[in-house]
């Protein structure tokens, strides 16, 4: 149970709105690779964005006082790992920054930028701690996303169809219409698209069965 994101930042926590989210703590084989890459703390550093962006998608917001809870580790350390991590560029939306200046692009926006740029799995996968499998899975929901959307599907219906929220829906939807305006974001994601479809044949197979290259 957090706080929910439209809680009005001011009143103490404990008497603010909550929602119930739910997070991954342990992503498996993705987080053992950045943890055999980059240690314990590149793995931690790794799952703070992704825990804030998974609680953002949801309605809700972490305090570094959850994270801490949740990465079982103190508050200092949190605080630390969040001012390494805005050093590297990232945006951290914690209860308070969050209310001050806005939601800013979540991780996986950022993700999917870097890879309509032409950046690799694996510098992409080292600027945010994650593994490359991580960094492919983004991209592949991202493909198919934008599939679902041109054959008219709503934003509803992409969100049941990929298992992921509404909110996230959004802004891949509003990251693929910038792309239209940026001649080489728009090359990229024609050729990738073009490939998918390819892959898909005529029996319409899903997206996810053949996944973007880097």
């Amino acid at each position: 149970m957090v706080a929910r994101l439209d809680a009005p930042f001011g009143p103490p926590l404990a008497e603010s709105a909550k929602t119930e989210v739910t997070l991954t703590l342990d992503a498996g084989a993705e987080d053992a690779a950045v943890t055999a890459q980059e240690g314990r703390e590149g793995m931690r550093r790794g799952r703070i964005p992704r825990l804030l962006a998974e609680a953002v998608e949801q309605g809700g917001v972490l305090t570094q006082e959850d994270l801490a809870q949740v990465l079982r580790v103190d508050v200092r350390t949190i605080r630390r790992d969040i001012q390494q991590l805005k050093a590297e560029g990232h945006t951290i939306d914690t209860r308070g920054p969050v209310k001050g200046v806005g939601r800013g692009q979540t991780h996986k926006v950022k993700i999917i930028a870097l890879w309509l740029d032409r950046q690799g799995y694996e510098k992409i996968a080292r600027w945010v701690h994650h593994s490359p499998q991580a960094i492919k899975r983004y991209v592949t929901t991202f493909l198919r996303m934008v599939l679902l959307h041109q054959q008219g599907r709503t934003v509803s219906e992409i969100a049941f169809l990929t298992t992921t929220s509404e909110r996230l829906v959004q802004d891949y939807l509003a990251l693929y219409t910038a792309a239209q305006a940026a001649p080489t974001q728009r090359a990229k994601l024609d050729e990738e698209l073009a490939r998918v479809r390819a892959w898909q044949g005529p029996a319409g197979a899903t997206a996810e069965k053949g996944g973007p290259t880097p």
